[in-house]
């Protein structure tokens, strides 16, 4: 695109203010960067330098956060890198020297803004505020500052932010609490983790998940529940617990499966189909 005149400068940088890096500089007046500012902060990449004034990136960050890579360092101050995590907390990754009431508000604003706070500096209030908004920013919060109860909230909110929980508070309960909230979290558990606790609560969510529950938490009443929930889970279901229970269970649900019904307990369900 060739720019030829102020009239033009103007027109294209009201439009789209990433038109910038077109314009040559000799048109680029005062009006041509209010313009293209107010559009579009991020046209702060393609401003002058000489041109870079304090005001123009206080702008530019007010309307883009992410504005703030393109701030001079000489120009980033408390209060262009606060302005810039106020519109957009991912900002804090180009604001090095950010004081803590910045940071705070970083990870108010968006959780993930977590990972660019140095780790000796990722206190209790900066981690919670962080999970609270986004319960997956726990992966960022220090193994110190992991607690039961904040691990709980983030799974409540976020099943899959049960992959950051330290082993030493993945318990039954909190396990259970991401599958009830998403099934397909079982799956991904290490067998030690798929209790008979967590096994039920994913086979209450879909029986056909029996599958891939351990033998050892195969219990009667994690294949009970399983049935339930589909018959054709009587397929996962060990043969020494395909108690006549079971079965008749099955076979209410999914009368084809009498072929993995035990020969003694036949007759019953045929029965109940008949009826």
């Amino acid at each position: 695109m060739k720019i030829n005149n102020i009239e033009e400068a103007l027109n294209e940088s009201q439009k789209c203010g990433l038109s910038l890096k077109d314009i040559p500089k000799s048109l680029i007046t005062a009006d041509v960067l209010d313009n293209a500012i107010k559009q579009n902060g991020l046209a702060l990449e393609f401003v002058p330098k000489k041109l870079k004034t304090e005001a123009i990136c206080l702008e530019s960050v007010k309307q883009n956060g992410l504005a703030l890579e393109f701030v001079p360092k000489k120009l980033k101050t408390i209060e262009i890198i606060s302005e810039a995590v106020k519109q957009n907390g991912l900002a804090l990754k180009f604001g090095k020297k950010a004081d803590y009431e910045t940071m705070l508000e970083a990870v108010k604003q968006s959780g993930f803004a977590l990972k660019y706070i140095p780790k000796t500096k990722r206190v209790k209030e900066l981690c919670a505020n962080a999970v609270k908004q986004n319960s997956m920013a726990l992966q960022y919060v220090p193994k110190k500052q992991k607690s039961a109860s904040m691990c709980l909230d983030a799974v409540k909110r976020s099943p899959f932010a049960v992959s950051f929980v330290p082993k030493a508070l993945k318990t039954s309960q909190l396990c259970a609490e991401a599958v009830k909230r998403n099934k397909w979290v079982f799956i991904e558990f290490d067998k030690e983790f798929k209790t008979p606790q967590v096994s039920k609560a994913a086979v209450e969510k879909d029986g056909i998940f029996l599958e891939f529950v351990p033998k050892k938490s195969k219990t009667p009443e994690v294949c009970m529940c399983a049935v339930k929930n589909d018959g054709l889970a009587l397929g996962f279901v060990p043969k020494d617990l395909r108690t006549k229970e079971v079965c008749i269970e099955a076979v209410k649900q999914h009368g084809r499966m009498l072929k993995y019904i035990p020969d003694k307990f036949k007759d019953d369900c045929r029965n109940l189909l008949l009826k």
